[in-house]
């Protein structure tokens, strides 16, 4: 530590100074806080101009300077493993015996064993309801804990869990076909809908806990269909209620405040509360098809081989209000594609290309060996393979030796 004493002079001050040699100890802490603080500045540099995204500067020191991502990769039954997913900034493992939450260095953060004979899930961002298919058991978490567990009235079909604590559930009816039921976060039903002919495949909660959007699948002449409603609690009917001919929506989201979006196999549909017409955002044919997923955020993308061809493949990127943002050109086979709030991870052969939401390709991981899933986050992909989940940097360049991680 440097010590200094002025000294009076004729002609003004002097330093007199007495240097104190520091210890190794406080020799390593000096070297470790100006090499953060000089990171620290060029994070805040190049985030700033767009060059590389703070969270993917932030993966590598953590990386680099605490060991991030030790127990990687994990080591897994796949056998056993139901279905997997991002809930937060962490990976969740649903197996037919357990509900497990890993944290981003693959340190358990919780699990708990459970019963049910057919286990399922629904994530909405740092929070899932996991329920029996075949029964009526649910347990909800966030991705720090268990929250709480109970029974509905009959076998779910599917469920939710709100934002703002609310969760919902659909079940099979004894006087009709399935059930709404919709609880405050103190157990307390909220709002009831039967349901007489159809069954409510799909539910979404609005992040105010103020309206609810279910979509129902039937046939009628052997031709399929899917019923979109818009409620709100305070009403006893649907505020807005659309009949999609010839479509099976296959996810329903409020990607904004006042707008329900139904996803496809056929197109994009968004209905809006105040009763209008639907709007189609998006068209195409099923045997174009690929993949679509949102986040978050409300933004979300359709992957599309173009004309069926299997050499040209499509990504469009769409706003929360359903404008195109970006439309990417593959040349080469999609097979799958997901995103999270910044980055699209399309699945080619032997890697997996990453796009921001400009459309800009800012990375590539590459694979060896065969995989079984992809769970993105903005600073972390997680993939499955044969009795592992490893990890690698969801920026720039990758490769990714499954069972290994760099």
């Amino acid at each position: 530590m440097m010590k200094v004493k002025l000294k009076e002079l004729n002609t003004g001050y002097a330093l007199e100074k007495r240097v104190q040699k520091l210890t190794p100890k406080q020799r390593s802490a000096s070297i470790i806080a100006l090499t953060l603080a000089a990171v620290f500045l060029v994070t805040l540099l190049f985030s700033a101009v767009g060059i590389i995204p703070a969270e993917a500067i932030a993966a590598r020191i953590s990386t680099g300077l605490f060991g991030g991502g030790k127990y990687y990769p994990l080591s897994i039954e796949s056998d056993d493993v139901v279905n997997m997913g991002i809930i937060g900034d962490s990976l969740l493992i649903l197996t037919d015996k357990e509900i497990s939450v890993y944290d981003t260095n693959g340190n358990l953060r919780f699990t708990e064993k459970h019963s049910f004979s057919r286990p399922a899930f629904s994530i909405n961002d740092d929070r899932a309801v996991v329920f029996d298919r075949n029964g009526t058991g649910y347990v909800l978490i966030t991705e720090k804990q268990k929250v709480s567990s109970g029974n509905t009235s009959g076998v779910i079909i599917t469920a939710e869990y709100g934002k703002n604590g609310n969760y919902a559930f659909s079940i099979r009816g004894e006087k009709s076909t399935s059930v709404l039921a919709v609880f405050d976060k103190q157990g307390e039903v909220r709002f009831q809908w039967n349901c007489a002919y159809e069954h409510i495949a799909f539910i979404t909660l609005s992040d105010d806990g103020k309206f609810a959007g279910v979509a129902t699948l039937s046939a009628e002449n052997g031709a399929i269909y899917s019923v979109v409603h818009y409620f709100g609690f305070e009403y006893s009917t649907a505020l807005n209620k659309q009949r999609l001919e010839d479509v099976a929506v296959l996810d329903l989201k409020f990607t904004n405040s006042s707008t329900l979006t139904a996803f496809s196999d056929k197109g994009v549909y968004q209905i809006k509360k105040n009763g209008d017409e639907y709007k189609t955002v998006a068209e195409y044919f099923s045997s174009e098809f690929i993949a679509v997923d949102s986040n978050e955020k409300g933004n979300y993308a359709v992957c599309l081989a173009k004309y069926g061809s299997a050499n040209v493949f499509e990504i469009s990127v769409f706003s929360p209000s359903g404008r195109v943002k970006e439309t990417i050109s593959v040349d080469c086979k999609i097979s799958s594609m997901c995103m999270s709030n910044k980055y699209i991870f399309a699945l080619a052969e032997n890697c997996i290309l990453v796009y921001n939401l400009n459309g800009r390709n800012v990375g590539q991981i590459d694979i060896v060996g065969k995989l079984y899933g992809i769970y993105p986050t903005n600073k972390y992909c997680f993939v499955h393979s044969l009795g592992y989940v490893s990890r690698c940097y969801s920026y720039g360049n990758n490769e990714l030796e499954l069972g290994y991680v760099f």
